[in-house]
């Protein structure tokens, strides 16, 4: 054993601790490395107090006011705070690797989609995560989301080459973050056009794909296709910046907050059965094409500069919901009858069932009903139909997942397409969240429902 080890190690175990807790991470490996009684201290302890407190003095949230802990507190004793700073810590060593790989990057952002969706609620109305700040830094610093036409540094070359064969992941955390920072240059443009070219390809719509952002999964049947969200948030947002001052005051949140569980109006004080945050008055942005251009291009593959066309046509408009729970059906039950108290378990969710109103301009409006529940994956699925209050005929349907965590203020997103999937139904993006029910109505000017 080196002789300073030793000395090191006859000082009192607590003062050693308290040494270490104020150093990195890294710094604590390294020790550990330097004989055995310093590894046993480190990795053989007979708790975890050690790490607990090396994890809290990081930029994280404590991991014991996940949402999880606090439906079942006796998790509180058995929080891996080795394994999830270990984690946290190879994260942010790969990202920062200037010749980083595909494999690499996929699991880093892992890491880092894990972190965002496990926040905990705020504590009050301005509170915003640690563990998002820590995310959205992290991933700036390192140009994850670089949106220069032409990558210069090696770091970011290696990068955008990596991002090919890590879509999914580098998807979902655009769709969590990267889309924010856009802004209207040549890059976003071409970005925009080849989002539209994805959206609203009729061949992205079958049964396999439930009509919505979603693919084929052998083993879960289906998961979502954060490629299809990504491409929907920014066709929505791209159009609402052309909007300029319409309905300004109504738009998605953009805040970091607003990828928090529950931040979204109301569900703090939410009916207890109602795990989602369903019931309550909503905001609906729904895009679509001309029809003539809609039936030409799905001739075939969209060429992106297809929507350059100069008398090309996308309409964005807004339609406001009210809806309220119905029924809740339990999983491998057959009683629907409406309960008053869920658990928080993923398995033991709910089906929530619910129906509403939709109003959009000119008067129009329609019967909604509608259905969450969680996807095989772990996310937060919505699908609702919408029919004519005059003769309950179903018009539309919808398919959209939850961004963030769950209740989340960044609210849904997905497609809508005709009701009965027939041959020659249009098909485009929509992005639904919760506002306050005392919002102002735009029905006032001339929308599309």
């Amino acid at each position: 054993m080196p002789k300073s080890a030793a000395n090191i190690l006859q000082i009192p175990p607590e003062i050693t601790e308290h040494a270490l807790v104020l150093s990195h991470p890294r710094d604590v490996a390294r020790f550990a490395q330097t004989c055995r009684l310093a590894r046993q201290l480190v990795y053989q302890a007979r708790d975890q107090h050690l790490w607990r407190r090396l994890y809290l003095e990081q930029p994280f949230d404590d991991l014991r006011n996940s949402l999880e802990v606090q439906a079942s507190p006796e998790l509180a004793n058995s929080v891996d705070w080795m394994g999830e700073l270990q984690r946290r810590v190879y994260a942010t060593h790969l990202l920062s690797k200037p010749d980083i790989i595909a494999q690499d990057l996929s699991e880093a952002l892992k890491v880092l989609i894990t972190a965002i969706r496990n926040t905990p609620p705020p504590l009050d109305k301005t509170g915003e995560s640690k563990d998002i700040l820590w995310v959205a830094h992290l991933v700036q610093d390192h140009k994850v989301f670089g949106t220069d036409a032409e990558a210069t540094s090696g770091q970011e070359m290696a990068m955008r080459e990596a991002l090919r064969d890590a879509s999914q992941e580098f998807c979902q955390m655009w769709s969590y973050l990267g889309w924010r920072d856009c802004h209207d240059t040549e890059y976003e443009i071409e970005t925009r056009n080849h989002a539209r070219a994805f959206v609203y390809d009729l061949r992205n719509y079958s049964s396999g794909t439930l009509w919505g952002p979603f693919m084929e999964d052998k083993k879960l049947k289906y998961r979502v296709n954060w490629l299809h969200v990504a491409s929907i948030i920014k066709v929505v947002h791209s159009n609402l910046q052309d909007l300029g001052a319409l309905w300004s005051g109504t738009r998605p949140p953009r805040t970091l907050r607003s990828l928090q569980p529950y931040t979204a109006p109301n569900c703090p004080n939410r009916n207890p059965r109602d795990w989602a945050g369903v019931e309550g008055t909503w905001r609906r942005y729904v895009c679509f094409m001309d029809y003539r251009f809609f039936s030409v291009g799905n001739n075939g593959p969209y060429d992106p500069e297809f929507f350059e066309a100069e008398d090309f046509q996308e309409a964005t408009r807004l339609i406001e919901l009210k809806i309220h729970i119905e029924r809740l059906l339990y999983p491998n039950s057959s009683n629907t009858a409406a309960s008053s108290s869920t658990s928080n378990s993923k398995q033991a969710l709910p089906i929530i069932f619910f129906k509403g109103t939709s109003r959009g301009g000119n008067g129009n409006e329609a019967d909604v009903r509608g259905s969450v529940r969680m996807t095989p994956d772990g996310y937060i699925r919505w699908r609702f139909v919408s029919a004519s209050i005059y003769d309950g005929h179903s018009q539309w349907s919808s398919e959209g997942v939850q961004i963030g965590a769950v209740g989340s203020a960044a609210g849904v997103v997905g497609t809508w397409t005709g009701a009965h999937h027939e041959e020659g139904d249009p098909a485009g993006p929509f992005w639904l969240w919760k506002v306050e029910d005392n919002h102002p109505s735009h029905m006032h000017t001339t929308l599309f429902a």
